[in-house]
């Protein structure tokens, strides 16, 4: 395998997974969505916020069961589905599209995985319509998520002093043994309200889930947009959602603030063709 170097080449490799899934899901009548930063990325650069160095996207459950159903968990040869519920070595909750021959090495997490690079899959499911349900719903789910991460965490990494002494004593009681059954929680909690029964629907287990909930005929009205030249997709209320969520989103953040939110290494397989989009 060969290192990636740049950011440009990471931001590549999740490009071609990208057009991979938008290629499978064009043919099988399967709704994709931008969302988050990828989704800033699309209104204000017509691609890749130049400094991430990932793609966030979303889906309804019901195309998320549907492009589970229909790949079988592989888009393409080389692009495939880890779903948290049928990888138990999977330790994330959240769905990721990965390029097999690829591998990343993390400072986050304490425990051993097989990383790959890949984008993230958000699913939209139902939730009450009742604000306070809706708060004592979070409440729970923020619980849960906070214990998988302690679980999961490599402190060791942590910049902060107050933060790390903080990790390690709470690790006392979340032992790294534990991180599958808190991931089942999540997923079981995570679709409490049926997608198609529910008149608000929200993703549920990202951590600022409660700024996500809408109405689901706003989310499932798609809005066509580019990102880096390939025809996507984004629900109807996208500026109202984006406010809410990062405020003047068009307003490009500090200079200081302006570089890659994950750390990482990575590699690829020596054939792969950064050229691809020629």
């Amino acid at each position: 395998m060969k290192k990636v170097n740049t950011l440009r080449e990471l931001q590549l490799i999740s490009i071609y997974i990208y057009k991979t899934l938008m290629e499978f899901c064009s043919k099988n009548d399967i709704n994709v969505y931008l969302h988050g930063g990828s989704l800033i990325g699309a209104i204000r650069h017509g691609g890749y916020i130049p400094w991430d160095d990932d793609i966030d996207i979303c889906m309804s459950r019901t195309d998320y069961e549907k492009l589970i159903a229909l790949s079988g968990g592989k888009i393409s040869s080389d692009c495939k589905i880890i779903d948290p519920a049928t990888n138990p070595d999977f330790n994330g909750y959240i769905p990721v599209i990965v390029y097999e021959h690829s591998k990343m090495n993390s400072k986050q997490y304490k425990i051993p995985e097989d990383l790959k690079i890949g984008i993230s899959v958000f699913v939209y499911d139902g939730i009450s319509a009742n604000p306070f349900i809706q708060k004592l719903y979070y409440a729970r789910m923020f619980l849960l998520r906070a214990e998988h991460a302690l679980c999961r965490a490599d402190f060791n990494h942590v910049h902060t002093s107050i933060a790390k002494r903080f990790g390690f004593f709470f690790q006392r009681f979340y032992k790294a043994t534990n991180v599958e059954k808190y991931k089942v929680k999540i997923l079981k909690l995570q679709q409490k309200y049926n997608y198609e029964t529910s008149e608000y629907v929200s993703t549920n287990a990202d951590y600022q889930a409660s700024k996500e909930i809408c109405l689901k005929t706003d989310f499932e009205r798609a809005v066509p947009l580019e990102f880096e030249g390939i025809a996507s997709y984004t629900y109807s209320h996208f500026d109202s959602h984006l406010r809410e969520y990062y405020g003047d989103y068009m307003q490009l953040p500090p200079v200081e603030q302006q570089e890659p939110k994950h750390g990482f290494e990575a590699w690829v397989d020596e054939d792969f063709d950064f050229e691809f989009l020629n």
